[in-house]
């Protein structure tokens, strides 16, 4: 039934496709006036609070059970039939944007949600792990590139099936479930699949590219532990990338001939719209433009604080940005990383 608002995991969340993005959980939720399907406000996920549920377009409605009862349900190896919905789950957005910022975008989803049909999810009842290397590879331009280079409108669970994965003995398996986890687990609803996750490995990693808000980790979720800040998010899943390149013996040349050539639309937000401000915020459109017109001054002392200022809409919390502002390149960064990775892995070894 379409009725707006905040929503339970447990009672009533049924997401859209708009809530994921590629390691985001909590992406965008419709407006109240429900307009069309672009009708959105991003999340702030720097404020995003430790217990926060989806604003959601649709809840059930009828009788809850029957809606239980029809839910999906998986078979067991022993017979029993279990809820989908009792897990967390990978889920992605089934129909596909052959052209656009990225094709296959998904995150993981807490036990108890729900999702239109547009949005599709999977998982192995009896081994939580796999989804979250699912969830690592499936993130990445390597997986994106295998499900756009066959156009389709749709991305059934068979053509996810076929995607190379990373092999789970992996010298640096833990360092890929740690960067992955530090994104999608972005709420106090993950709690229990990050304890779950946990190795002592993770408190011993340390990130390659450049982190703004690093803070420290255990095996008890606390609102410290994902990764918040715009830049540090986009920097540890660079490092994903370049990590599964690694694992699955693509160079790194490779790697960014396939950014570079088959996904223009990323690599052109990457050359201007990306721009980050000097504490790893993304500076939004409002601010970029009057920047932009004041021949992009590079120190504070020469754009008031004023025009620096912008009101997040998904929390209405005012920032300040922070001059120098700059894009990031991210066939360098590829590279840093993957050198990085490879020297850990001879360490190891």
């Amino acid at each position: 039934m379409l009725r707006w608002g905040a929503s339970s995991w447990e009672e009533d969340a049924i997401l859209l496709g708009t809530h994921l993005f590629v390691g985001n959980p909590f992406n965008k939720a419709p407006n109240e006036t429900l307009k069309n399907f672009r009708d959105t406000t991003e999340y702030d996920l720097e404020a995003l609070a430790e217990c926060a549920l989806p604003v959601t377009a649709y809840k059930p409605t009828g009788d809850r059970g029957e809606y239980d009862r029809q839910y999906t349900h998986w078979t067991l190896p022993n017979g029993d039939r279990v809820p989908a919905r009792d897990y967390y789950r990978v889920a992605w957005r089934s129909m596909a944007a052959n052209t656009g910022e990225r094709t296959l975008i998904s995150a993981l989803i807490p036990p108890g949600a729900a999702h239109v049909h547009s949005v599709a999810a999977a998982a192995n009842p009896e081994d939580p792990l796999a989804a979250v290397l699912s969830a690592a590879v499936m993130s990445t331009l390597l997986a994106d590139f295998s499900i756009r280079s066959a156009p389709k409108s749709g991305i059934p669970l068979s053509a996810l099936n076929r995607l190379a994965m990373v092999p789970r003995d992996h010298a640096l398996i833990a360092s890929l479930l740690l960067r992955t986890l530090r994104l999608n687990c972005v709420t106090n609803a993950y709690a229990d699949l990050w304890a779950e996750c946990w190795r002592d490995e993770f408190a011993q990693d340390a990130p390659i590219l450049q982190r703004f808000d690093e803070r420290p980790i255990g095996p008890d979720w606390t609102a410290g532990t994902p990764l918040r800040r715009a830049v540090d998010r986009r920097n540890a899943q660079v490092e994903i990338d370049a990590l599964v390149a690694l694992m699955l013996g693509v160079p790194v040349e490779d790697l960014c001939t396939i950014y570079r050539t088959q996904f223009a639309v990323l690599y052109g937000y990457d050359q201007r719209e990306y721009t980050y401000d000097a504490n790893g915020r993304l500076v939004p459109n409002s601010v970029l433009t009057v920047w932009r017109k004041m021949g992009e001054p590079e120190s504070n002392d020469a754009m008031a604080a004023d025009l620096r200022t912008a009101t997040h809409p998904g929390s209405g919390i005012d920032y300040v940005y922070e001059l120098p502002f700059a894009t990031r390149d991210r066939e360098a960064d590829f590279r840093i990383a993957y050198a990085e990775f490879e020297r850990r892995l001879a360490a190891l070894q």
